[in-house]
């Protein structure tokens, strides 16, 4: 019933190789795949909630087989986060279905056992033949399971393997419209639709029928008594698919999934997605800051009026989309029957040209070298290699200053040799966000609904009130994530979310000041240097990951008392000891030496020794317990030494 990809990072002790493997899939925050696994960025556990270390996890021999009421599990089919999915059979009329089982060690978790429970009610409420069918709930030893229909097929993920026809696109995407329309109508926002979430099954003629998977992650607009919701603080979804608010972690609606489908429809169409990065953090930046590339410009044959209904998809504030699942299906229909628009004249633009120490301008052609080189065509003299020049470009969306460096000459005889104009070459300066949302927008004539206008002194003037902000931010930023949210390296989750709360609210205030260029790219640093800092000391793993490469002990315990679970930290460890081969063995002769020196009962020495082990591999658990068990005998429950 469900495939999917290989594992960007598997948390298993040996590590799996297929996702359809693996008990519990945990991304890698250095990749961003474009199905890759749900990102959650949590704090403590809720009260109630104990952070029990995993336990092994049935092998597939050890549940294919069984009973499960009337059902006989025949064979897995894929593992996921949540549970494993077998392919089983009624015993007395041989109807064939998938079952969902939580995984066990996950069975122990009262708040895990509630969501899958959760997704099993949402289920229940959304009957549409583009969503999956959940057939039956029960518990067997204390394993909650799900019985739904069995699908034969295969992932949108796993179909779409490189741009699609525009027509199947859109044919594929109003079946998502239906499934997300029948969600929207009890109240249901699905929160992480992408292509492993999309399922196909081969229909008569060719057609591929959609069936909309995984509502793990749903959340309900209203609340009713007793009805699970994500827990406050806790940010869900997958990055490259994410809304605006969801990566502000701001409320959600229904509009939340007409963004997200509106991704889907650029990556189905162009076979990108329209904000890519090393890091979720980038991916996040794009989804608030940054305006997509449109659709017909990254991929010709897309029609630019289906290119127009995607990016108003894309919108960045809910209330300038589509207002609903059935009115984003409609668009999409109409674009595909509308008139074919005339072919494009070649975009042609000027720019006046002044070259630094002058006092005269000079109006020439220009054409577009690469994403931020100009070739200027001129028969004069060219300004020196390396100067700066003025410039002012008259761009179909409007005129844009910035300058350049002259990086390239091109004399007249090359021109003749190489069958193009004379003139330079220049590298564009300005290299901000800002200043390259606005350049695309310009380049491409596209008339999107512009951003909320940026106030820039014209004087160069500095803003004193900014300044005084931004003046506090500069020491952080130039130390580590802990500098940058000003928290010790022992703080709680609790202290960092409040500390990135904190350093939002004070720089969020700034954006509408009158700010001279330099404060604007310094402001713009501040903003993405405290989400890379909350993106890693946020979440349990990326912060362990962190600290160890800080030699910071009493973080990794931050993060094992906040719910990192063993097969994570293992995971963590495996990562760690390939970016600092050596460091494990280096660890075992301080722990051996350890040993040595609590046997003959020198054990402020041994306490050393431990703790020297445990400063080189410090995601290493069997150092960890015996220097918390040392120190604990000598010390009681004084706390660790501080890092060295």
């Amino acid at each position: 019933m469900f495939s999917h990809p290989a594992i960007a990072a598997c948390s298993c002790v040996p590590a799996h190789t297929d996702l359809s493997e693996c008990p519990t899939w945990v991304r890698a925050h250095r990749d961003t795949p474009v199905d890759g696994g749900t990102m959650l960025f949590a704090g403590t556990p809720p009260a109630g909630v104990v952070a029990v270390p995993a336990t092994p996890v049935p092998t597939p021999s050890q549940l294919v087989g069984k009973q499960l009421g009337h059902f006989r599990l025949l064979k897995e089919l894929g593992r996921g986060g949540m549970g494993t999915v077998l392919l089983a059979e009624h015993a007395l009329i041989q109807k064939r279905v998938a079952i969902k089982v939580l995984h066990a060690h996950l069975a122990q978790d009262p708040d895990l056992v509630a969501r899958f429970l959760s997704e099993a009610r949402t289920m229940t409420l959304v009957q549409h033949e583009n969503v999956v069918t959940l057939y039956d709930l029960d518990t067997r030893d204390g394993r909650p399971y799900l019985v739904m229909e069995y699908l034969e097929g295969q992932s949108l993920a796993a179909f779409a393997q490189g741009a699609l026809e525009p027509a199947l696109a859109v044919d594929l995407l109003t079946q998502v419209c239906d499934a997300l329309g029948a969600a929207h109508a009890h109240g249901i926002v699905h929160r992480d639709l992408k292509p492993a979430n999309v399922f196909l099954v081969p229909g008569p003629q060719g057609r591929q029928r959609v069936k909309l998977l995984d509502f793990g992650i749903a959340k309900l607009l209203s609340r009713p008594a007793g009805q699970m919701t994500t827990e406050a603080g806790i940010l869900l979804g997958t990055p490259e698919f994410m809304a605006p608010e969801q990566c502000s972690d701001a409320p959600v609606d229904a509009r939340t999934d007409i963004y997200a489908a509106g991704v889907l429809g650029y990556y189905l169409v162009t076979g990108k997605v329209p904000f890519a990065g090393r890091t979720a953090a980038e991916v996040l930046v794009g989804h608030l800051q940054r305006t997509p590339v449109p659709p017909h410009q990254v991929k010709p044959g897309v029609p630019p009026a289906l290119s127009r209904v995607l990016l108003r998809a894309l919108a960045k504030r809910p209330e300038d989309r589509y207002a609903s699942a059935a009115e984003l299906r409609e668009a999409l229909v109409a674009s595909l029957t509308a008139a074919p628009e005339e072919p494009a004249a070649p975009v042609t633009f000027t720019a006046r040209v002044r070259v630094a120490g002058t006092t005269h301008s000079q109006e020439l052609r220009c054409e577009w070298m690469g994403r931020a080189g100009l070739f200027l065509h001129s028969e004069a003299a060219p300004p020196p290699l390396l100067s700066d020049v003025g410039l002012l470009l008259r761009l179909p969306g409007g005129e844009l200053a910035c300058t350049g460096q002259v990086v390239r000459h091109v004399t007249a005889e090359q021109a003749r040799a190489w069958r193009m104009a004379s003139g330079f070459g220049v590298q564009l300066r300005d290299s901000s966000p800002a200043f390259q949302e606005a350049l695309t927008r310009m380049k491409s004539g596209a008339r999107l609904e512009p951003p909320t206008p940026v106030p820039v002194s014209v004087s160069g003037q500095e803003d004193a009130v900014a300044e005084s902000t931004l003046k506090g931010f500069r020491s952080r930023l130039t130390g580590d994530h802990y500098s940058a949210l000003e928290v010790p390296r022992d703080a709680t989750h609790e202290t960092v979310r409040a500390a990135a709360q904190k350093a939002r609210a004070a720089l969020e205030p700034l954006k509408t000041r009158t700010l001279s260029m330099g404060q604007r790219a310094q402001l713009e640093k501040a903003e993405e240097r405290v989400s890379a800092a909350f993106h890693v000391l946020g979440h349990v793993e990326r912060r362990a990951e962190y600290d160890a490469t800080l030699g910071n002990v009493e973080g990794v315990e931050r993060c094992l008392a906040a719910g990192l679970t063993v097969t994570a930290l293992e995971g963590c460890r495996r990562r760690f000891l390939a970016a600092h081969p050596g460091r494990d063995g280096r660890a075992a002769v301080h722990r051996l030496s350890g040993d040595a020196l609590a046997s003959v009962g020198r054990m402020e020495e041994a306490l050393a020794a431990y703790e020297s082990a445990v400063r080189t591999d410090p995601l290493d658990l069997e150092g960890l317990k015996r220097w918390r068990s040392l120190r604990a005998r000598l010390r009681g429950n004084t706390p660790a030494p501080r890092p060295r």
